[in-house]
Formats: structure tokens, C-alpha cells, sequence
């Protein structure tokens, strides 16, 4: 049984391990596309950026929430999650799923969960960002399990300029 509970702070290195494993094969998909050269350039230092960015969202100081997926007490997940209540507009922000727990109902927990704190808070209207690449659509079908339905398709497009 998945269980999602508030992160604490002594999770943090779990949730690094995670992190770096679930968006590794996403970096090495982005580095076939890209090639050697650009991807050196653009995401070189990938992990240590993310994982300051997963720090800084994880900080008491943080205007984020951040939660934890567990199942019998092991950590198998996590999802980051801003509201403005003001405005009204929620996001799901930066979250990923044990490798080896990928494909069991993880993620559709979390995001479930992190729709229904929203709308316990007011929120009306959540957006979620992934790529459309082909490494981000285990996460796009996970998405749209718990009800995404409207998309910006967006690509991004690069040059290396100079030798």
C-alpha cells in the first residue's frame, strides 16, 4: 500500500537517490539526441543543478511543499507541488519514482494526492511540464491517468556556435 506523508528533512538523501535515478535515462536520452558536444554544453552538470534545485524546494524557507511516497516505511517516491492561492493556479513541480518501483501506481498516487491537497486549498486550475520526448512518456500516460487533458506541445532547439 502507497502511503504519502510531509518530507523531512533527514529524507533528503533518499530522495537525491531517487532523483538521480529516475532522470538518469532521461539525461542519457537528451545526450543520443543532442549529441556528445551540445549536451556537454546545456546539461554537462544535470545532476548536481537538479539536486541543488531538489534541495532548495526541500528547505523550510521554501515556498514549495514537497511529499514522500513510501510503502512498507521504504521512501519509493516524491513530488514537489506550489499553490497560489491568490490567483488560483496550482503546479506540480519537480517529483520522480524509485526505478524499481516505476510502472506500479507510484506516480498516479502522488499526483492524486498533490491534485486533491490543491483542491482542498482552492486551487482551480493545476498544470504539470514534461518533455515530448519519447524518455518522458511513461510520465506524460501517469499524467493523464489522473486527468491532464489539455497539452502545449513545446520543443526546444538548439545550436553550438563556434568550435
Amino acid at each position: 500500500m502507497i502511503q504519502i506523508r510531509p518530507f523531512r528533512p533527514d529524507d533528503l538523501p533518499v530522495l537525491q537517490s531517487i532523483r538521480t535515478g529516475a532522470f538518469k535515462p532521461i539525461h542519457d536520452s537528451f545526450h543520443a539526441l543532442l549529441g556528445e558536444d551540445v549536451f556537454r554544453l546545456e546539461f554537462a552538470d544535470w545532476d548536481r543543478v537538479q539536486g541543488d534545485y531538489l534541495q532548495t524546494i526541500c528547505a523550510s524557507r521554501s515556498n514549495k511543499e514537497v511529499y514522500v511516497a513510501t510503502t512498507d516505511g521504504a521512501i519509493v517516491g516524491f513530488i514537489g507541488l506550489s499553490m497560489n492561492r491568490t490567483s488560483g493556479q496550482g503546479e506540480i513541480d519537480l517529483n520522480a519514482v524509485e526505478s524499481a518501483f516505476q510502472g506500479m501506481g507510484v506516480g498516479e498516487a502522488m499526483y492524486r494526492f498533490a491534485i486533491d491537497r490543491m483542491r482542498r486549498e482552492g486551487i482551480t486550475i493545476v498544470k504539470v511540464s514534461t518533455g515530448c520526448d519519447e524518455s518522458h512518456a511513461p510520465a506524460r500516460r501517469a499524467y493523464e491517468k489522473v486527468g491532464f487533458d489539455r497539452r502545449i506541445p513545446s520543443v526546444t532547439m538548439y545550436q553550438k556556435l563556434g568550435d
